[in-house]
């Protein structure tokens, strides 16, 4: 019985564990104060995105709202509906 104990506290550890490290990669990014490898984090954005994205902003200025990342070479709807509880522009 103290065995099937211990298991059982091990297990939920690990479990609150795991939620600790999801919870960490859900940190909301701010599009117009990112950097790349801040950027790099979002589910489908690699180096070559997040650069692309750093670069648009350079060139045409702070994003007005979340949406405007689909202007972003690369960036596609699917991106954004991925991310979009993850990002923001102030």
């Amino acid at each position: 019985m103290k065995l099937l104990k211990l298991a059982l506290v091990l297990v939920f550890s690990l479990m609150n564990i795991q939620l600790a490290l999801a919870n960490e990669n859900l940190t909301p990014i701010n599009l117009n104060t990112a950097s790349a490898e801040q950027l790099d984090s979002l589910k489908g954005v690699g180096e070559s995105k997040s650069t692309a994205i750093v670069q648009y902003r350079q060139q045409h200025g702070n994003f007005k709202n979340i949406e405007q990342i689909v202007l972003v070479p690369g960036i596609g709807e699917k991106i954004y509906l991925d991310n979009k509880d993850r990002i923001y522009v102030d």
